[in-house]
């Protein structure tokens, strides 16, 4: 039987990470917890601690974002893994996910990665099979589809709430870009491997997304690192994406934005672009100042 260390990295979050590692302990193919904690207050941290005995805790003094967590975490465990399942904190699995992702990553070893098919927690819709490109951005596949959703390629990459990576493919290819903090780390990671010959699968397997519990939908910080990382990641990856990214994804979003009247957002999204044409990385450090 193959080790599994499934990763959750969490931050000022209990009762969300709290059922996120239940449906991991409740899981049909066993797997081994590291839940790394971002800077947290203590009591958060010694809170799981006491109701969960039996995973590891790996405490960051402070918040490095997301892409230093998992890589924290993956450094920790990654040789005495076979698969590292990186599990966002507001994700919840049905009890047999993880065992379809790696009856499937067992048939062809050039599969670096696959998810399952994330649905909206509490809903049977459907929120990412994976990611296709549309006017050269990735945007999620078969989104708000209710619909049967097979094993299957997806056109682009993955999603990063719950995925399965092989740890010959991680060391090959790389851990994540941890200047992005946070957001596209898992596209960066996916367009490198690609670019290495691997593949990528979606598993008919389920689970289920809370969105953005964390950070906020359409917070601005979410707002700014969407903009701002995904200029950095498309110019890593060629003219015609960087090109995309700079003209046609920006013009939708403002668009979008001002239909719902919601100019006020615009600023954050703006100030990620010019950050991202800058070449600005790491951490948000204008959100405290705003608030």
């Amino acid at each position: 039987m193959k080790t599994v260390y499934a990763i959750v990295v969490n931050y000022e979050n209990f009762e969300d990470t709290a059922e996120c590692i239940e449906s991991l302990l409740n899981q049909s193919y066993p797997c081994r917890i590291l839940l790394v904690d971002n800077g947290s207050d203590v009591g958060i941290v010694e809170k799981l601690k006491i109701a969960f005995p039996q995973i590891e805790v790996l405490r960051l003094n402070e918040n490095l974002g997301y892409a230093a967590g998992c890589n924290a975490g993956i450094r920790k465990v990654i040789d005495r893994s076979d698969y590292i399942f990186l599990v966002n904190n507001d994700v919840v699995l049905e009890r047999d996910t993880l065992e379809k992702m790696i009856q499937e990553m067992e048939r062809d070893d050039r599969i670096a990665a696959c998810q399952p098919v994330v649905k909206y927690y509490g809903d049977d819709v459907v929120w990412s099979a994976g990611t296709q490109l549309f006017l050269g951005y990735p945007k999620l596949y078969l989104k708000n589809k209710r619909c049967e959703v097979g094993t299957l390629e997806p056109p682009f990459g993955l999603v990063g709430c719950a995925m399965l990576i092989r740890v010959s493919a991680l060391k090959d290819v790389g851990l994540f870009d941890e200047s992005l903090f946070m957001m596209h780390e898992e596209t960066d990671w996916c367009i490198r491997a690609k670019k290495r010959g691997y593949k990528f699968l979606v598993c008919r397997s389920c689970a289920y997304h809370k969105v953005s519990k964390t950070i906020g939908l359409f917070s601005r910080e979410y707002l700014y690192y969407i903009a701002r990382n995904w200029l950095i990641v498309a110019r890593k990856a060629g003219f015609r994406m960087f090109f995309y990214a700079l003209i046609t994804e920006p013009l939708r979003i403002l668009y979008y934005f001002l239909k719902l009247k919601e100019k006020e957002k615009i600023r954050y999204y703006l100030e990620g672009l010019k950050d991202g044409i800058l070449g600005v990385r790491g951490k948000y450090e204008n959100d405290v100042r705003r608030r």
